[in-house]
C-alpha cells in the first residue's frame, strides 16, 4: 500500500517514510479483515489478501480498474460492487449516524454473505478527500453460529414453558384447597414465587433468541412520553411497595411526542425499574426524570436514578452483555437471567435511541435512555446490537 505515501503530497521521500510505508503495508496484509482502498472515482488502488478471500477476486484482476454500478453485470465482481455500493445489496443497514467512519451491515445473495463494512476517508495535507479505505469483516459464519444457538435456546425454552405453566396452574388450584393453614400457605407462596422467577427467565431466553434472530417484532405508534412512563410507574409500584421503595416521577409538565412500540419499550423500562427496585435499600427511592438533549439532533433523555447499592466500576462496561450479572448483585439476588439489560438495550436501539449507566458502590445508580423526537431517526429494520 505504498500508494498512500504517493497520495499525501508534501511527504518527504526519505528512508524513514519508506520504512513506515512498508510496515503499514505488512500490517494491512496480515489483517483478517478485508481492506479495500479506492479513489474518488472508485478506481481500486489495493486489496489485501483477506479482501481477496472474502470477495473471491484476485487483486490483480481489479487493481487499477474503475468499479461502477454497471460492473454488477460481471458475476465475478458482483460482491465487490455490493460492498462499494451497499444500496445495490439485497439488504444494507446503516449502523452509524451522519459521521465518519460510516458503518453498514451488508447482506448479499449468491453467495449469501453477511458483511460488516467500515468506510473512512483518505485526505491530503489540505484536508481534501482523495480516496477511501473500506474495512470489511465477514460475519457470515458468526451469524450462522448465533442462529444455531438461538434456535437451540428457543426450543429448550419452549420445552420448559409448558411444564412451568402446568405447575403454576396446579399451585393456583392447590391454594384454594388448603384453606386456613398459614404454614402451608407460606410454603405454597414460596413455590409460586419460584415458578414465577423461572417463568421470567424462560421468557427472557425466548426474547433474547428472537432479538438475535431479528424476529422480535415491533409495532410503532405515536405516544406522549410522560403519560407512557407514568403508566409503567403505576404498574411497578406494588412491587416497589413490597421492597419498601418509593417510585416517583419528576419529569415536570413538559410533553414529548415520540414514536414507540408500547409493549417493547414498556418491557425495556420495566426491566430497568425492576433492577432499581430490587437492588435498592429499604426506605430507598427511585426517581424518573426527563430532559432534552442535542446529542445527534433532537432527543429526549429519560433518567432513572435509584438510591441502591450501586455498581462496581469494573462491572459497568459489561452490564449490557448477555447473561452478565455483577458480583454484588448476585449476592443480593442469586436468581436472575442476566438478560434484562441486554434486552432493554436492543429495544432502545431499535427505537433509534441509546442507553448508558452511571454508578458507584454505595451511591446508587442512574440509568439514562435517549429517544429521538425526530421520528425519522427510528431505524426501519431490526438490528442486533452486541457491542
Amino acid at each position: 500500500m505504498s500508494f498512500l505515501s504517493d497520495w499525501r503530497k508534501g511527504a518527504k521521500p526519505d528512508s524513514e517514510t519508506e520504512l513506515k510505508s512498508l510496515e503499514f503495508e505488512a500490517l494491512v496484509k496480515s489483517l483478517k479483515d478485508g481492506v479495500i482502498a479506492y479513489d474518488t472515482d472508485f478506481k481500486i488502488l489495493s486489496l489485501n489478501r483477506a479482501a481477496e478471500e472474502i470477495l473471491e477476486v484476485a487483486a490483480g484482476e481489479v487493481v487499477g480498474e474503475r468499479i461502477t454500478p454497471q460492473t454488477m453485470g460481471n458475476p465475478k465482481l458482483k460482491t465487490l460492487v455490493q460492498v462499494l455500493y451497499p444500496t445495490l445489496a439485497s439488504s444494507a443497514t446503516e449502523l452509524s449516524r451522519d459521521s465518519w467512519p460510516q458503518i453498514v451491515r451488508i447482506e448479499t445473495e449468491n453467495p449469501p454473505l453477511t458483511l460488516h463494512a467500515t468506510l473512512n476517508r483518505l485526505t491530503n495535507a489540505q484536508g481534501q478527500t482523495i480516496g477511501f479505505i473500506k474495512v470489511v469483516r465477514d460475519e457470515t459464519r458468526e451469524k450462522e453460529i448465533i442462529e444455531s444457538k438461538s434456535e437451540f435456546v428457543s426450543v429448550a425454552a419452549h420445552q420448559l414453558r409448558t411444564p412451568l405453566t402446568a405447575l403454576n396452574w396446579s399451585l393456583e388450584n392447590l391454594e384454594g384447597e388448603l384453606g386456613d393453614k398459614p404454614e402451608l400457605q407460606e410454603k405454597l407462596k414460596s413455590a409460586s414465587d419460584l415458578v414465577e422467577r423461572m417463568t421470567k427467565i424462560v421468557n427472557d431466553l425466548l426474547d433474547a433468541a428472537k432479538i438475535e434472530g431479528g424476529k422480535f417484532g415491533y409495532k410503532f405508534e405515536d405516544a406522549e412520553l410522560s403519560e407512557f412512563l407514568n403508566q409503567i410507574i403505576s404498574h411497578v409500584k406494588p412491587v416497589a411497595a413490597e421492597y419498601g421503595v418509593e417510585v416517583r416521577y419528576e419529569g415536570g409538565a413538559a410533553r414529548y411526542g415520540v414514536r414507540i412500540d408500547r409493549d417493547r419499550l414498556g418491557m425495556a423500562v420495566s426491566n430497568i425499574l425492576d433492577n432499581a427496585i430490587r437492588y435498592n435499600t429499604k426506605g430507598g427511592n427511585v426517581v424518573i426524570s426527563l430532559e432534552t438533549t442535542d446529542m445527534r439532533g433532537s432527543f429526549v433523555k429519560v433518567k432513572i436514578s435509584d438510591s441502591g447499592v450501586g455498581i462496581p466500576q469494573e462491572d459497568l462496561a459489561k452490564l449490557f452483555e448477555k447473561f452478565y450479572r455483577g458480583s454484588n448483585v448476585i449476592q443480593l439476588e442469586p436468581n436472575g437471567s442476566g438478560l434484562g439489560l441486554y434486552i432493554a438495550r436492543n429495544i432502545i436501539k431499535r427505537h433509534g435511541g441509546d442507553i448508558g449507566v452511571e454508578s458507584a458502590v454505595g451511591r446508587g445508580t442512574t440509568v439514562w435512555v435517549t429517544l429521538p423526537l425526530d421520528k425519522s431517526l427510528v431505524p426501519e429494520k431490526e438490528v442486533v446490537y452486541e457491542e
